[in-house]
């Protein structure tokens, strides 16, 4: 009775396991789309789970094979994924002469009231360029004055609470929505080095109900169709609200052609992380964390670095690029 018990179980496990693996080759729909994010996660449980098997199998509690076959499938299913993450990527640049430039991207939320302890990361990262999500008008004062010296050139989107501060000048920008949908993206031509380079921040919106899920996906469509037609350096950062294993982001990488700078390094889940407004248990974080902030870069810039910095009581951590623009 027990055996029969355990094999049930495991059948079940190895089916849900096996779907939920494959279902992220076809998660177009909400709310379907949200299993997507979880790559990760399936190939911990995947590995765990052979593990389990082999061991049942070499003191002889198990006698079908076929069930560690299909276990280690599915640890190979996700595996593909996310495997080509940690292994050494063309972009990845070492010892290459000259000062990288360094990018900060930081999702606040709106929510958030430490004003001094967002201030802290940013100075202490020293970037380039910084661009902050869900800013309000307050943040904004207080940024403004206390990144002057540093990040002297800025700019505030009027819908969507980015906010952008540099230490380039701005040759142009803007806040546009593209066609209508969705948040305002940041759109910023800056000199870098003597090159001209495009900058684009986006936030699109969280799709947690099919409305916002249309809308983030025709505000991403927009942005690629955007991308499309600029022949300059361009770097597209932001809190996309989607990993790279949804659909929808590999149908931006393949339209725009960008990289993912994580690309080499290892993926960098940057959320959620633990707030006085997001109260999560600490033992949770780790099994629901993924990587929703993203820094995609055209093929003129090298990657020295990233990583994830402080949250300051963010439900996000920030990010940190090192790029280097290859001289024309």
């Amino acid at each position: 009775m027990l055996q029969r018990i355990a094999f049930i179980i495991t059948i079940v496990t190895l089916t849900v396991l096996g779907l939920l693996s494959l279902l992220v080759y076809f998660a177009w729909d909400w709310p379907l789309e949200l299993i997507a994010h979880f790559r990760v996660q399936y190939l911990i449980l995947a590995v765990i789970f052979a593990i389990f098997l082999i061991i049942l199998r070499l003191i002889g509690k198990l006698k079908n094979k076929a069930l560690i076959i299909v276990a280690l499938l599915i640890v190979g299913l996700n595996a593909v994924d996310v495997i080509p993450w940690y292994l050494p990527h063309s972009q990845q640049v070492t010892g290459t002469p000259g000062k990288p430039m360094r990018v900060l991207f930081f999702n606040l939320n709106i929510q958030n009231n430490q004003d001094n302890q967002i201030v802290n990361v940013i100075q202490s990262n020293r970037p380039d360029l910084a661009l902050l999500a869900e800013v309000d008008e307050s943040t904004f004062k207080i940024l403004n004055i206390n990144l002057k010296d540093t990040l002297p050139y800025t700019f505030k989107s009027p819908g969507g609470g980015l906010a952008v501060f540099s230490r380039f000048p701005f040759t142009d920008i803007k806040a546009d929505r593209l066609n209508g949908q969705g948040n305002h993206n940041i759109i910023a031509s800056l000199e870098v080095n003597k090159q001209q380079i495009k900058f684009i921040g986006i936030h699109p919106l969280v799709p947690i109900t099919y409305d916002n899920f249309l809308r983030r996906n025709s505000q991403l469509a927009a942005v690629s169709d955007y991308i499309q037609k600029q022949n300059q350096p361009l770097i597209l950062v932001g809190d996309l609200n989607t990993t790279p294993w949804s659909p929808y982001y590999r149908q931006l990488i393949n339209k725009t052609k960008l990289y993912n700078t994580q690309l080499g390094f290892g993926l960098l889940p940057t959320w959620p992380r633990s707030s006085t407004h997001v109260r999560l248990p600490s033992w949770l974080i780790p099994l629901v964390n993924i990587p929703l902030d993203h820094c995609l870069v055209s093929q003129q810039f090298g990657v020295r670095q990233i990583y994830t910095g402080r949250n300051a009581n963010s439900d996000h951590a920030s990010l940190i690029i090192d790029l280097v623009l290859q001289t024309n």
